[in-house]
């Protein structure tokens, strides 16, 4: 019995002397360090009073940084993405691009080498810094490190449908949304056939790590029409997804496919008794706008048009009495000329012509305000109806007057 006492104590005093020894072990494990997650060997960061340090030379060297020491001045420096650091040894500041820095505490000279605050480094050059305390690794990665398939998907999306679910919560145009409507599941598709596209993030600047400002140009060829489309967009990070906080159309250009007029002369061939049906049609539903004849207007406005402004509108008035009030206040008038029939599908057409837009109310008379337009129509209920057009003179570039990456 006093065996058994004696050996379960020294069990007990052998466990109290190991477990120390053991912690101390452990905390005594050189820190890992990784840099948009790979392993940068031979570089060790440390912990002094609270705040975690990386030795300059070897991380300078390891990023290919490159390493400068002007003896006169002290000043130790290097490039890092084009753009110049630069600290002193015992000085609490580091410069960054022309930009300068206040550090928590000055830059510290242990066992003769020079360390800088690695969360801090982190923050002015642009990395976000997470130090995993039980595995003892600590992780920098470059603001956007592997976000660039997710945002081109954004920005490509965005271009293509409207959904307000893909802009941020305090984006103005969420506030007159439906944001109960199915966006996805009813946008609309076209007949029209897509024969080139491209979208390009020509360059992209992150402010943050959840924050990014981007141009992106937009490179569309479909059988009626190429266009080209530069926006210009900021990005935040929020809730788990990039979402689009502010845009801005920077540039635009839209001219017809080169062979279009033999598009519009195969047309006229083969399908003359349909074409002459979409252009009756169309003069018919200007006639009726023009006439203020709201029946026929409604008769011959596409049903796709007024479902859309019912599932985005969020006001309780109907389409028709949308269209009375404006006939009510308005003088809006439309010639249309020159007007030719560029594609025909099964439920869709396209026709080019010349429209002269007139509004007595607001002073503009007829012949002041003349464009080119590709008007879009849609077969519905036995007839060829108007659903939206487009201009081709709107061409502009605000690139030169707007520097989004100020």
């Amino acid at each position: 019995m006093v065996k058994k006492l004696i050996c379960s104590l020294l069990f007990i005093c052998l466990l109290l002397i190991i477990s120390p020894v053991a912690e101390a072990a452990s905390t005594n494990k050189p820190i890992q360090l990784y840099v948009n997650n790979k392993h940068i060997a031979g570089v060790n960061p440390i912990v002094k009073s609270g705040i975690m340090y990386v030795p300059y030379r070897k991380f300078f060297e390891a990023m290919g940084y490159g390493v400068h020491y002007d003896p006169d001045t002290r000043k130790i420096s290097g490039i890092i993405n084009g753009a110049e650091i630069a600290f002193w040894a015992g000085e609490d500041l580091i410069e960054y691009d022309d930009t300068s820095y206040g550090l928590d505490r000055a830059i510290p000279v242990i066992n003769g080498q020079v360390f800088i605050p690695l969360r801090q480094f982190g923050n002015i050059t642009k990395y976000s810094v997470y130090f995993d305390q039980p595995k003892l690794t600590v992780s920098l990665k470059s603001y956007g490190y592997g976000q660039e398939a997710a945002i081109k998907e954004l920005v490509t999306k965005y271009y293509e449908t409207f959904n307000p679910n893909l802009l941020t919560l305090d984006h103005p145009v969420r506030s007159y949304s439906n944001l109960d409507y199915d966006y996805d599941a009813n946008q609309e598709t076209s007949e029209v056939p897509v024969l080139d596209y491209k979208v390009t993030v020509d360059r992209i600047k992150y402010t943050s790590s959840g924050e990014a400002t981007l141009q992106v140009t937009y490179v569309k060829h479909t059988e009626e029409l190429n266009r080209e489309d530069i926006y210009g967009y900021n990005l935040r990070f929020e809730h788990g997804q990039w979402k689009i906080a502010h845009e801005g159309w920077l540039y635009n250009r839209m001219e017809l496919p080169v062979d279009i007029d033999q598009k519009a002369a195969v047309i006229m061939e083969n399908d003359f008794s349909e074409q002459n049906a979409v252009l009756s049609d169309l003069n018919t539903y200007y006639a009726a706008y023009n006439a203020e004849d709201f029946e026929r207007t409604l008769e011959y406005t596409a049903p796709s048009f007024i479902k859309d402004w019912y599932d985005f509108s969020l006001t309780k008035e109907t389409w028709a009495e949308n269209l009375k009030e404006f006939f009510s206040y308005s003088d809006n008038r439309f010639k249309l000329t020159d007007e030719r029939v560029v594609f025909l599908g099964k439920k869709q057409a396209i026709v080019q012509g010349t429209l002269s837009w007139s509004d007595a109310t607001e002073d503009v008379a007829e012949g002041d305000d003349v464009y080119e337009a590709l008007i879009y129509l849609e077969h519905a209920n036995g007839r060829w109806t108007y659903n939206y057009d487009i201009s081709l003179d709107q061409d502009f570039d605000h690139r030169g007057e707007i520097d989004i990456f100020k």
